[in-house]
């Protein structure tokens, strides 16, 4: 851009110099008038293409560190859902465990409560039989007295 805008200094300076001297016409002078617009517009049309061209590079890099971004947050994301779903699966474990542990010992409870109900039901079992030994010694001593009595 600066060495443009040298030469069109230096082209400028010819021409006034040139025409300072006489040496060029009027039609000379107009048409390198025209020459050195021309290099300027035409010079100012490449920066502006530059200047596009630059603001377009600079807007994909942009774009670029943006989805870039984006997705550094998504894995943390996810990683960090991956690490929040893993603890509450180990402590959903462990209340499993828990609650294993507990459903055991009442089983063993209920166990060791159904044998103390069974000893004792045969013990109450026990006396009952002797009970009705004893009632039927009992019967048979009233019906032999009875009987006694009755031939007497």
């Amino acid at each position: 851009m600066t060495k443009i805008r040298a030469l069109l200094g230096v082209l400028a300076v010819l021409v006034v110099f040139a025409a300072g001297c006489g040496l060029v016409s009027d039609k000379d002078k107009q048409e390198a008038k025209q020459k050195v617009e021309q290099k300027a517009k035409q010079a100012k049309q490449e920066v502006k293409k530059k200047i596009e061209a630059k603001g377009k590079q600079a807007k994909k890099k942009a774009e670029a560190k943006g989805k870039q971004a984006e997705q550094k947050v998504k894995k943390k994301v996810e990683a960090k859902g991956r690490q929040a779903k893993q603890e509450v699966k180990k402590e959903v474990e462990a209340g499993q465990k828990d609650l294993k542990k507990k459903v055991n010992d009442l089983k063993k409870k209920v166990g060791n409560g159904q044998e103390d109900l069974k000893k004792k039901v045969d013990h109450v079992q026990k006396d009952v039989n002797d009970l009705q030994k004893k009632v039927d010694e009992l019967l048979k001593k009233v019906n032999t007295k009875q009987q006694q009595n009755q031939k007497q």
